[in-house]
């Protein structure tokens, strides 16, 4: 009993340090508990299509909390436990033992895990209908949503971070029960080391500046670096892994040469500069700064990977999202497709669900060998094959329906556009095209441009390879053994109607399975192309002719565009969430820190105001030592965020970076309010 209420007046009195400790724990179960109990809300999980991508990503999203939070309390009570070994030692010498301070330490432990526990699960409650809204814009569900209280999720959640409490707390207490008297009175005691640079710290410091420079120059020559780098060790494709791999691992070695070393150098500099270092107490912040950058360069170097890492998940999740419904503008752009037979058809079931068709177009091709050369990512090909060829002017009419496809200029007669893939800025940098071709019976012509295919429908309406597209002239001089048409419609509000999605399936699904198959092949001959197009019968899967490639009758975009939005919308919340969730962790791991070491400065300032030194100048060198403990790790990460995103983007494509740039605003914005607190609660422990 006694125990417990020494722990109760310790947590009130000690609350000033658990302050930001309590509120990530907090903010952490809220998360945990909103993901959860949405997993938990079958209702919910019906509404959105009963889509279980969403229930999986919420439950692994919930998984990488439980493991962040883990380590976070682990590393948060070691700061505390190390703060603490004076007051541990009085306990001794006032006859306490060791087994009842390593009791009173798990019951502090507890009592405030469980207030953060119970603040984290009533304030899940009371946002969850928030949580739940955003989840639904995310992916694209347009139903309402309400307050969740999920018993189910209430047991899971209490289950979960008691068990986690209680781990923490018996670590906590077998830590202080392993400490001997000694050494906890000794544990003030501890030297600020030198001050000296010595050649190694010019060394590793100067490799470490050079490794930042050198990843993040690989990262903004990424494309560059990656086909040198296929070149010369052959690595069949990939060089799109190990490049990203090999780029990180000299940016993380580089970080922690910099933090641990580099920082050394520049205050070392400082202090050359005598007109600086003896104004006010300059040399105090300077000499602070050296030893807690010294002691801490570790813990800061790790924020700095870990916190460019979040950025650049929360970026990377945007990207996937704005790749995947890229992919989905190339392969289906428009609400429906359909071919001249089944177009009345389609036309008629429209009006009848009282559909609006927004506008529409015919997509004429001829089937067309050809033979045209490019180099891609250092490799050259210049096979043959078939091409979709269309005409300028129906390229043209095309772009008023598909929002995506870009202007095209053909000046002269024989100039051709390539189409290929959705990716313009790797098309840009990486695809280099002869400067001539061969085209069917016309011979050769000039390759003046190549861009991304946004026509659309290669995976059904279309015959297999890529587009061309030609002059009207040229057009109408190309022979070709089939040529083909139908018709892609956009209509008001497809995306998001699942009632017409589903009454179109029910009706149409047949004649979306129906194919055509054909058997093509085609040869340059004495710098013509000679081809044969035949249709054939269904042939089976062990037994396909050379040259075979199939062309549907029906298709429709929902199906495909409704999954690519559910399962990265999900990522993207999932993504977001944890973001948050670790930077708030990591602003309160500086804190601690910082509070923590505070403690044992107390002496140094009051030895400053004896000697006549103003409490404002104190103040402001506080607040000035505190800029940079806590905006040197937030600028390495914001550089490493930018950069890994730079990789992204030749990747997968650049998407729209709304959401990247609140993250970084939201980062920002974190650290300037941990930053503010930190130097406020710091001068009121050594400057009152």
């Amino acid at each position: 009993m006694m125990l417990s209420k020494l722990a109760l007046k310790n947590v009130k009195t000690q609350f000033r340090y658990y302050l930001m400790y309590f509120v990530s724990m907090a903010f952490s179960v809220m998360v945990y508990y909103s993901f959860v109990s949405m997993s938990y809300e079958k209702t919910l999980l019906k509404r959105a299509a009963n889509d279980m991508r969403i229930d999986a990503g919420l439950r692994a999203g919930s998984v990488m909390i439980i493991l962040f939070i883990i380590i976070f309390m682990f590393s948060a009570n070691s700061f505390f436990v190390k703060r603490r070994k004076r007051e541990i030692g009085l306990y001794n010498l006032l006859g306490m033992r060791r087994s009842q301070i390593g009791i009173l330490f798990f019951v502090e432990n507890m009592l405030l895990g469980a207030l953060a526990l119970v603040t984290g699960i009533t304030l899940g409650i009371i946002f969850s209908k928030l949580f739940t809204m955003l989840l639904l814009k995310a992916i694209h569900v347009p139903i309402s949503s309400s307050i969740i209280i999920s018993f189910e999720a209430i047991l899971n959640t209490m289950i979960v971070f008691l068990i986690i409490l209680a781990i923490v707390s018996i670590r906590t207490a077998t830590t202080v029960y392993r400490y001997k008297l000694i050494t906890l009175f000794k544990a003030d005691q501890q030297g600020e080391g030198n001050a000296y640079v010595r050649w190694y710290n010019w060394l590793f410091g100067s490799i470490g500046v050079i490794f930042l420079g050198l990843g993040y120059t690989l990262a903004k020559r990424f494309l560059d670096f990656m086909i040198w780098f296929e070149k010369m060790y052959q690595t069949d494709g990939f060089s799109m892994l190990l490049c990203p791999l090999i780029i990180l691992m000299i940016c993380i070695i580089g970080t922690y040469l910099f933090f641990n070393h580099f920082l050394a150098i520049i205050l070392h500099l400082i202090r050359k500069v005598k007109t600086y270092y003896y104004r006010d107490i300059n040399m105090v912040t300077t000499g602070n700064l050296s030893f807690h950058l010294k002691k801490n360069s570790m813990t800061f170097a790790t924020i700095a990977v870990l916190s460019g890492t979040a950025l650049a998940a929360i970026g990377g999740a945007a990207s996937v999202q704005s790749f995947t419904l890229q992919l989905a503008d190339s392969t289906t752009p428009t609400s429906y497709a359909v071919s001249e037979a089944h177009y009345q058809e389609l036309t008629n079931f429209l009006d009848e669900e009282g559909a609006v068709i927004s506008n529409q177009a015919t997509v004429s091709f001829k089937y067309v060998g050809a033979q045209m050369g490019y180099e891609a990512n250092g490799e050259y090909s210049n096979g043959e094959g078939f091409y979709n060829v269309m005409s300028l002017s129906d390229f043209q009419e095309l772009s008023k329906v598909i929002k995506d496809i870009k202007p095209l200029d053909l000046k002269q007669k024989n100039d051709v556009a390539m189409m290929s893939g959705s990716n313009q800025l790797y098309i840009d940098q990486a695809v280099t095209p002869d400067k001539k071709g061969v085209l069917g019976n016309v011979g050769e012509v000039n390759i003046t441009k190549t861009q991304a295919d946004f026509i659309g429908n290669v995976r059904d309406m279309r015959l297999s390879y890529n587009a061309i597209v030609v002059t009207d002239e040229l057009f109408k001089e190309l022979n070709a053994k089939y040529d083909y048409q139908y018709h892609v419609i956009n209509v008001e509000g497809a995306d998001e109607n699942d009632v017409l999605a589903s009454k179109s399936l029910e009706r149409f699904t047949p004649l979306m399975e129906s194919k055509t198959y054909f058997k093509q092949e085609t040869k340059n001959k004495e710098g013509k192309m000679v081809d044969s197009v035949e249709k054939v019968e269904k042939p089976t899967s062990d037994n396909l002719p050379t040259g075979y490639t199939t062309q549907g009758e029906f298709s429709i975009r929902y199906p495909y565009y409704n999954s690519l939005i559910k399962s990265t919308g999900v990522l993207i919340y999932v993504a977001v969430f944890l973001g948050m969730v670790f930077m708030i962790a990591t602003g309160s791991i500086i804190t601690l820190k910082q509070l923590s070491e505070a403690e044992d400065e107390i002496l140094r300032y009051d030895m400053l105001r004896k000697i006549g030194t103003p409490k404002n100048m104190i103040k402001r060198s506080i607040y000035k030592q505190n800029s940079i403990i806590f905006f040197a790790p937030l600028s390495i990460s914001l550089l490493h965020a930018y950069f890994a995103l730079q990789v992204l983007f030749v990747l997968i494509g650049r998407p729209a970076l709304l959401l990247t740039y609140i993250s970084v605003a939201f980062l920002i914005v974190i650290y300037i309010l941990f930053y503010f607190a930190t130097s406020s609660s710091y001068n009121k422990i050594v400057n009152s």
